[in-house]
């Protein structure tokens, strides 16, 4: 097939030039190999396309009928090929990017400058919790949480948090400030994918390589299925949630047992290891690497 193009784009050539020799010089080659392949292309079709003479080239009945739509494909794939280059050169073109719910603000703080310096650009942001199959559903970027054990996606680290536990001022001026683990025990406690029988939140103290874990079994007041549910819960003064620490903006809840903290996790920005990334997904890439939080929180 791809010899065949060849072919076809040669023999448009050859017409447009209206001369074997002018095009073989044009293109390098010995007037010998043009003609071969334009007869080559003949015998493909199984019609001879042009007649030849001493003095010029003439298209039989079929080969300007032929050389119609041959031109306007070769045209075609021109434009496609150039549009393709344009694509890999000038960011432009719709990039789809899929991240848990809870980064949708750090998220379109990040990308407004971004934005701003590509207007040919669109974003088209999911903000889901849900695990999202990238491949299948067409996304180009993904921000997810954990470790990236997959051949399929390239992963970069772009920041590592630990969870702590937050509740509202107004939460802990009417129910007191727990000084000690313990203290939680007489607190309404909000839960994540739990159930209401009960919850286990695992907690380590201060100190070198995360302190001494703690298992702190509780029966929550609300249990919600996804982390900003459980934000604006606490905001809303429910009662104490344990969150990652870069999902809270600062005022907006007071840490709960500051020198208490969660397992640390890692936030990865992937994308596909297998396809080609125009320059709309590869600048939008280096963009959020560039300005997404690096520092452990």
């Amino acid at each position: 097939m791809d010899a065949l193009i060849d072919d076809v784009a040669l023999f448009v050539h050859v017409v447009q030039a209206a001369s074997f020799s002018a095009v073989a010089k044009e293109r390098g080659l010995p007037v010998s190999t043009v003609s071969r392949r334009v007869a080559r292309l003949e015998a493909t079709l199984g019609t001879r396309l042009l007649e030849r003479t001493t003095r010029r080239l003439r298209l039989t009945h079929v080969g300007g009928m032929y050389f119609a739509h041959a031109e306007r494909a070769v045209d075609e794939l021109r434009q496609g090929n150039a549009r393709v280059r344009e694509l890999e050169v000038v960011p432009r073109g719709r990039v789809r990017i899929t991240a848990p719910v809870g980064l949708g603000s750090m998220l379109t703080s990040a990308l407004a400058p971004f934005l701003a310096a590509t207007p040919a650009v669109a974003i088209e942001l999911d903000l889901t919790d849900r695990r999202v199959d990238l491949l299948d559903e067409g996304f180009d970027i993904a921000l997810r949480a954990g470790p990236i054990d997959t051949a399929d996606f390239v992963g970069r680290k772009i920041f590592e948090s630990a969870r702590h536990l937050f509740a509202s001022k107004a939460y802990l001026d009417r129910r007191g400030r727990p000084k000690r683990l313990a203290d939680l025990s007489s607190h309404d406690l909000i839960a994540t994918r739990s159930s209401m029988s009960g919850a286990v939140w695992q907690l380590y103290g201060s100190g070198r390589n995360g302190g001494r874990g703690h298992s702190f079994a509780f029966k929550p007041r609300l249990v919600v299925n996804e982390l900003l549910t459980a934000k604006h819960a606490a905001i809303s003064g429910i009662g104490i949630a344990l969150l990652p620490s870069p999902e809270v903006d600062e005022g907006e809840l007071e840490c709960v047992l500051p020198k208490m903290s969660g397992a640390r996790g890692g936030m990865w920005l992937l994308y596909p290891a297998h396809r080609s990334l125009t320059a709309a997904v590869r600048a939008c890439v280096d963009h959020l690497l560039a300005r997404l939080p690096k520092a452990p929180h």
